[in-house]
């Protein structure tokens, strides 16, 4: 029976097989890299990835994340490119090729068929003399490496290789293009993503308790009422916010003539605001590390709606 010990260290020894390779890898990138992302950032057509075998699944997954990231791409099969996909490539078109020897067969027709047609191709490969790499425009270079499995031939450190540059590559390119959290999030509607990078613009009420300056407490208890948020927003004649009334502020100023008193005289005058592109996250955090329930969005001093913690919780 094998040992716990022994299988932990042993998984153990292959992640450090990896980590070392990764290391090697950060310190390679050189001005090939450079080459790379200045030819993406002038894409105007598609990024076509391909590759065979374990290199066409990571191919696969690098032109996913491209995609989610708002740049056009898509995996072709090199099999399916020799049956009538070459119609595919444009001109236009950038083609990303990934084959770890640089000798795979099975590419051969896709790098005829671009340089022919004047398509730039970008190789990801671990053989410079390789010929992809020769017929390459731009090559990235995966560093020698060892593979993690105990024969050193499957691949392993390769394709984590491979794709950790893909996705450099990827990143790299979104810092210079005009990417946002909610241009992630437009590609990404639904699932967990979606809903973590939602804000609090898509679910704020903007029909907000308001309560003029000049009211009485009786009125801001009427509105916090009506409007069941547990405050009034304390306005002037041109809406800007002056303070705020909770029913805690109420609780604590109770007395006999407190209905008739003006508003001011229970208000505070710095109630916390946020604006709209803040996280549904961040706006749960900000309310539960302030012990409050309600929470206005502002801009300039002026209310654009108001949320409540029961919102923010269903939305999250």
């Amino acid at each position: 029976m094998n040992s716990k010990k022994e299988i932990i260290f042993k998984g153990k020894e292959a992640i450090k097989i990896q980590l070392e390779g990764v290391k090697k890898l950060q310190k390679s990138l050189n001005e090939d890299f450079f080459k790379a992302v200045e030819l993406l950032l002038s894409l105007k057509g598609k990024l076509i990835l391909s590759g065979i075998g374990k290199s066409g699944h990571i191919a696969n997954k690098i032109a996913s994340t491209f995609t989610s990231t708002g740049i056009v791409s898509l995996f072709l099969h090199p099999v399916e490119a020799s049956h009538g996909d070459l119609g595919i490539i444009e001109k236009k078109d950038i083609v990303i090729l990934i084959s770890n020897s640089g000798e795979a067969s099975e590419i051969n027709d896709i790098i005829n068929y671009c340089k022919k047609n004047g398509v730039k191709i970008i190789c990801i490969t671990s053989n410079k003399n390789s010929s992809l790499s020769k017929n390459s425009d731009v090559k990235i270079i995966i560093p020698k490496h060892k593979e993690s499995d105990p024969l050193g031939i499957a691949p392993t450190t390769s394709t984590t290789l491979a794709l950790i540059a893909g996705d450099a590559l990827c990143s790299t390119i979104l810092a210079y293009k005009k990417f946002d959290r909610q241009s992630f999030k437009n590609f990404h509607p639904g699932g967990k993503i979606g809903k973590n990078l939602r804000t609090i613009n898509e679910i704020m009420n903007i029909d907000a308790p308001f309560v003029s300056i000049n009211s009485k407490v009786l009125e801001a208890v009427i509105v916090m009422t009506e409007k069941k948020y547990g405050c009034a927003i304390i306005v002037d004649i041109k809406k800007n916010i002056k303070g705020i009334v909770t029913d805690g502020d109420l609780r604590r100023s109770l007395k006999s003539d407190l209905l008739e008193a003006n508003v001011t005289k229970i208000m505070r005058i710095n109630p916390i605001l946020v604006n709209k592109n803040t996280l549904v996250s961040s706006a749960i955090n900000i309310m539960n590390k302030n012990s409050i329930t309600s929470l206005i969005i502002a801009e300039k001093k002026k209310v654009l709606g108001i949320v409540n913690l029961k919102e923010c919780l269903d939305n999250e």
